[in-house]
């Protein structure tokens, strides 16, 4: 079944790890091998990939919408959250025996990459002092950490399960951020979205203190029991930080003494929010230990990322498809929406491939010169225009750096770095004693579009999932895909019609939307499946939901 198989390990600075701090072994017949890597030090690992060429070339790759696609020029991939299925040349199904890592196909040589470890499977990052993101490059592993796995071949049926308890259908569930919420809004969305039958994970603050002249908190009476209303009708309220606003040593009292109120228990998914000290994203990069402790004493057991899968638009609602992250995608979009009639602001998608489509420190520069622009046309003078032209040059300068041009003209045809693996749920990187999860989102700001006829359709076709990063009290101009028309809290017709239709499939059981408990509980199963032999057949275990035979 395998004629070869070659690990590559490699350390901190992305060298190639001494022989010295691991051992590899493999075992195994002709229809069934098994992978071990034990590490014999505490080291520190960037990545850690498996290349497997197997005897007959691979010939059909088992996709994320559950059909066979022939091999092509495609790297695909097959998370956690896919089964791992591909077919040979001569009609051999082999899977994996545990359900770890992610695979990749490698359409140059025609082997199977198998990732364990890398920076694109749990994207993770801070903003330094001068707000730069910086991403996690490599992660601790403690002595004695196992990576086992394996390969098991059949000329029989295989198995695969469904990624909802539903069965095998798409997944929609809504992350919303609170920074805009009052409490004569809060009650309108919990109508709105209570009467098509919607679920939402509400992030909410804890205390009142804020700089806005309205503010919604548990911390206000009547807030509080609109909160608590969100909670009997089956959503789930989630913190953002603690309070809207930072207040030095208090908000850091807050954030050490906090507890979950009885009424609403438990809450335990924390959402960052701005640039709070106390942010999971603003703890010293990789040193997070303390924090985990604490937050796993408080009940919490997942986590924002911070970092969105990108922006959505009418080809990349579906998270699990790297295929929807790209700038012609993005291109592709626009050029829809404008047939379509809705105006949309080119400097958006710019906004969008600066995010993703360039290296970090053009991506600062051009936040800074992007600032620069702004202070310029609000207030029109000699000193702006200076401080533009400044701003521009670094960001020009920056830009042309050989390495950094080369990057970026890679990334003007290629999947975006964050998208390579489409994670959803993966363990917070650097744990030593505590079990947290990490989720990343996809954010949801044009609901005409994201909700529209052609985005759903794609989303049911290939059986996707979004996890939607939203602000549905938003009223900026920025956001013209808006839930609001304006302050009289009025449901712009395009936006509801959009959610009518998302809501009359949730309602028909076409679409599984839960709240981001339900949704981490069920995927938490995921990396536990195996396969093992039934006769000549790979049957699916320690899974407590939905399986078919592949046809």
């Amino acid at each position: 079944m395998i004629a070869k198989s070659t690990w590559k390990i490699l350390g901190a600075q992305g060298l190639p790890l001494p022989s010295d701090c691991y051992e590899i072994k493999s075992t195994g017949e002709k229809d069934s091998i098994e992978f071990d890597l034990f590490f014999r030090k505490e080291v520190e690992v960037s990545q850690v990939v498996l290349e497997v060429a197997f005897q007959e070339p691979i010939e059909g790759w088992r996709y994320l919408d559950y059909t066979w696609r022939q091999v092509s020029k495609s790297a695909w991939v097959a998370p956690v959250h896919s089964p791992k299925v591909l077919r040979l040349n001569n009609g051999y199904l082999v899977v994996a025996q545990k359900n770890i890592g992610c695979w990749q196909y490698e359409p140059q040589s025609g082997t199977l990459l198998w990732y364990f470890i890398h920076p694109n499977l749990a994207p993770t990052l801070v903003y330094d002092s001068l707000d730069r993101r910086v991403f996690l490059q490599s992660q601790e592993i403690t002595r004695g950490t196992c990576i086992q796995t394996g390969l098991i071949g059949t000329q029989g049926t295989v198995e695969e399960w469904a990624r909802t308890p539903e069965g095998f259908m798409p997944t929609i569930c809504f992350t919303d951020h609170s920074d805009f919420d009052t409490l004569q809004n809060l009650r309108i969305q919990r109508d709105f979205f209570s009467s098509l039958g919607i679920k939402v994970t509400k992030g909410f603050f804890l205390y009142d203190y804020t700089h806005k002249d309205e503010n919604a908190s548990f911390e206000e009476q009547e807030s509080r029991i609109e909160l608590i209303q969100w909670k009997e009708e089956g959503h789930e309220l989630a913190y953002h930080a603690f309070s809207q606003s930072y207040r030095g040593v208090i908000s850091e009292k807050e954030f050490q003494s906090f507890e979950c109120p009885q009424e609403i228990a438990p809450i335990d998914t924390y959402i960052d929010h701005g640039f709070h000290p106390y942010n999971y994203t603003q703890q010293q990069l990789g040193n997070w230990e303390s924090w985990y402790k604490h937050m796993q004493s408080k009940g919490i057991q997942r986590l924002w990322t911070y970092v969105d899968a990108g922006e959505a638009h009418y080809f990349n609602l579906n998270q699990l498809n790297p295929e929807g992250f790209t700038l012609k995608k993005m291109e592709q979009s626009a050029k829809l929406a404008r047939k379509k009639g809705k105006a949309r602001s080119k400097l958006t998608d710019f906004r969008n491939f600066l995010m993703y489509g360039v290296p970090e420190s053009v991506l600062r520069e051009g936040k800074f010169f992007g600032a620069a622009l702004l202070g310029l046309s609000s207030r029109p003078n000699l000193s702006n225009l200076k401080r533009g032209g400044v701003s521009g040059f670094r960001f020009l300068g920056e830009m042309v750096k050989p390495s950094n041009l080369s990057e970026t003209i890679f990334r003007l045809s290629h999947i975006f770095p964050v998208n390579q693996f489409s994670p959803l749920f993966f363990f917070s990187p650097n744990q030593k004693s505590t079990q947290l999860k990490s989720f990343q989102t996809l954010a949801v700001r044009d609901f005409d579009i994201a909700f529209s006829e052609e985005a759903i359709d794609s989303l049911l076709r290939e059986n996707g999932a979004l996890i939607a990063h939203t602000y549905f009290a938003y009223l900026g101009v920025n956001h013209p895909g808006r839930l609001f028309e304006d302050r009289s809290w009025t449901i712009r017709n395009a936006a509801r019609e959009g959610f009518e239709r998302l809501g009359k499939l949730i309602q028909e059981g076409k679409i599984w939307n839960p709240t981001l408990r339900e949704m981490e509980e069920f995927h938490r199963q995921f990396e536990g499946i195996e396969y093992s032999k039934k006769g000549g057949n790979l049957v699916v275990n320690n899974f407590n939901g939905i399986t078919r035979i592949i046809e």
